[in-house]
């Protein structure tokens, strides 16, 4: 079977694919998009000079660019969270086992594949 170059999913990659993690859904954009690239500038990545200051760089640029929406994220009162920036940067501070799960999905090149890929293969 030869490499099929059209087997990835571009607009998945940048505009996200579900996943399900911890009891929640999470609408997850490829690590190393452009919308991520140009959020860790604009975040101040390499500007940061304290580790806390680094830390929130990356959670914010993570929430800009990564991590698009969510369903079923609830604080302490099971009250639903909304999703926004600010509060995925709050959750991704308090919830470190989350930020590795969203950051192994978002290097999971399957998750972007083409709906179709199965079908193409086949046909070969």
């Amino acid at each position: 079977m030869a490499f099929n170059a059209k087997r990835n999913d571009n607009d998945k990659a940048l505009h996200g694919a579900w996943c399900s993690i911890m009891g929640g859904q999470f609408l997850i954009a490829r690590a190393g998009n452009e919308n991520y690239l140009t959020a860790q500038e604009r975040n101040g990545k390499r500007k940061a000079s304290t580790p806390g200051e680094r830390q929130r760089s990356l959670y914010k640029s993570i929430a800009e660019g990564i991590l698009l929406d969510w369903r079923d994220v609830t604080d302490d009162q099971e009250q639903s969270i909304p999703y926004s920036v600010d509060a995925a940067v709050e959750v991704l501070m308090d919830n470190p086992e989350l930020v590795a799960a969203i950051m192994a999905e978002a290097n999971d090149f399957e998750n972007y594949r083409r709906d179709d890929i199965e079908q193409q293969a086949k046909k070969q």
